[in-house]
């Protein structure tokens, strides 16, 4: 993305660094090892799940993704009547549930315009909608049921060209996708990245340097007012800075349907003021924690107003991710640990940046002689381990404090199942005895992991499956084993650089 900026690192922390998580269940009959205790030799770590919810109830559609205006016919192909199934499969096991949520804006947001007429194309306009795109996004967003939101351009500053843009889209895509306006992106970025370069080289900015956060307030607002009886997401700000003004963006503009916000964990040396990247700094509080507690603070604004918060442009690292590190397992790892974090804040949801053709292609397609193939990074099986074990309606728990490089967390699903998800990045195995409140009888087990560790790009697997090119849906048998408990604890060991996770009855008492 081109104006993602490293958010601050707010003191504010979430209590709970652990979480927990619910098993996905296979098609295929799955390899189930003899029953046992995993643990041997050294004494285990404790973890104790807790009976009662630490957050409220989880949203169909929570994960969802985050793409550009132009990069749709990349995505999902030219013609509605050649869909890239694989790809569409591969968004689907995103929303197991359904509801599936799919952002289309990002920097394209204020560089799309449709046609107005009697207006010659603008400088800035880099990319013309056209009914053959509105037919494209309408097949994929019907055949994935999905909830779209849509950014509107801001940045020209024309009601003439936002309104243009908003009927295009309602009259192209139809009413049969229940559909979110986003007005701009990154408003507050407007006067440091350029807008457009003119013929003679002239850099134009989109606001003077003196642009302030009450401005956008009352902009948006007037923008907002152009527009007629339509729903409303914003401001799309880029990071923590704008949260002094939430509260006034909130009260001058008590039309919006939907907060919106985005979050970066680590921003590369190549971007504005970032360093070199390992893959544990994706485990350091100001990564996890640190971060969850900010959107926190968002969220309890927003639940203040009664609008809905959704933090809907997120990735581990900005600026369009950065090659053998977005596409490694760290990424995948971190994924899985701050989405539950997230969902205890009570945010709606959240969208991962992907871009095809980049270092953040998440989701990567491509048009062969036999058809649509995909391929997925390691961070999508991160995001799918998360969506397949909290189906809509479940509850994030609370768990017990874990050392240093050993993270987890809890969730209790609406069929009175509790996952349990404990991740080691370290650099041994890790012995961890887990008493949940209520569970009964044995568990299973899987691992999200690859043998070549947190900086692995290939081999990655989530219960022994992979993403096949040829469906976009998992393949191969499950690999799970079972674990009877002693007392009440199952005890289990946690490889380096992977996830391990347990699931359990717990009927309800």
């Amino acid at each position: 993305m081109r104006r993602s900026v490293l958010p601050a690192v707010f003191a504010a922390s979430l209590a709970a660094a652990a979480l927990s998580f619910v098993s996905a269940s296979g098609a295929a009959t799955p390899r189930v090892d003899a029953v046992s205790s995993e643990t041997q030799g050294a004494a285990p770590t404790a973890l104790t799940v807790g009976r009662y919810a630490a957050g409220p109830p989880i949203r169909a559609g929570f994960v969802g993704i985050t793409t550009e205006f132009w990069d749709m016919f990349k995505e999902a192909g030219t013609s509605p009547a050649a869909p890239d199934t694989p790809f569409e499969h591969a968004l689907e096991n995103l929303a197991p549930g359904g509801g599936f949520d799919l952002r289309i804006g990002g920097d394209t947001t204020d560089w799309t315009w449709w046609p107005v007429p009697g207006m010659a194309q603008p400088p800035w306009a880099r990319w013309t909608l056209t009914p053959a795109w509105m037919a494209v996004a309408q097949k994929l967003l019907e055949d994935l049921h999905a909830h779209l939101i849509i950014g509107i351009n801001m940045e020209a500053d024309n009601p003439v060209v936002a309104a243009t843009e908003v009927n295009a889209i309602e009259s192209g895509i139809g009413p049969s996708v229940p559909t979110t306006f986003e007005l701009g992106n990154e408003p507050e970025l407007y006067p440091k990245w350029p807008f457009y370069i003119t013929k003679s080289k002239q850099t134009i900015y989109g606001r003077p340097a003196s642009y302030s956060f009450s401005q956008i307030a009352t902009e948006w607002d007037t923008l907002a007012k152009s527009l007629g009886a339509v729903r409303l997401a914003g401001p799309s700000y880029s990071s923590f800075r704008a949260l002094p003004y939430v509260e006034q963006f909130l009260h001058v503009n008590p039309g919006v349907s939907l907060l919106t916000m985005h979050t970066y964990a680590l921003t590369p040396k190549n971007c504005q003021k970032g360093g070199q990247l390992q893959e544990s700094s994706l485990f350091d509080p100001s990564s996890l924690q640190n971060l969850a507690g900010a959107v926190g603070t968002w969220a309890r604004l927003s639940s203040h107003a009664k609008v809905a918060l959704r933090v809907d442009e997120i990735n581990a690292v900005t600026c369009g991710g950065l090659a053998n590190f977005s596409d490694t397992l760290g990424p995948s790892l971190w994924a899985l640990n701050v989405l539950p974090l997230y969902a205890q804040t009570g945010v709606s949801g959240v969208n991962f940046e992907t871009r095809p053709n980049t270092a953040q292609n998440l989701i990567q397609p491509t048009a062969t002689a036999s058809g649509w193939q995909v391929t997925v990074q390691p961070e999508y099986y991160g995001m799918l381990a998360f969506a397949q074990l909290t189906p809509p309606g479940s509850r994030i728990l609370g768990v017990s404090t874990m050392p240093n490089g050993v993270l987890a967390w809890a969730v209790k699903t609406p069929e009175h199942t509790v996952n349990v998800v404990v991740t080691n990045v370290t650099n041994i195995a890790q012995h961890v005895a887990i008493q949940p409140a209520g569970a009964k009888g044995t568990a299973t087990t899987e691992v999200l992991s690859s043998p070549g560790g947190l900086a692995a790009t290939t081999g990655v697997t989530l219960g022994g499956q992979t993403i096949s090119p040829q469906t976009g849906q998992l393949t191969g048998p499950p690999v799970r084993a079972r674990i009877t408990p002693h007392d009440g604890i199952y005890d289990i060991t946690v490889a380096p650089a992977s996830a391990k996770i347990l699931s359990v009855s717990a009927p309800q008492s």
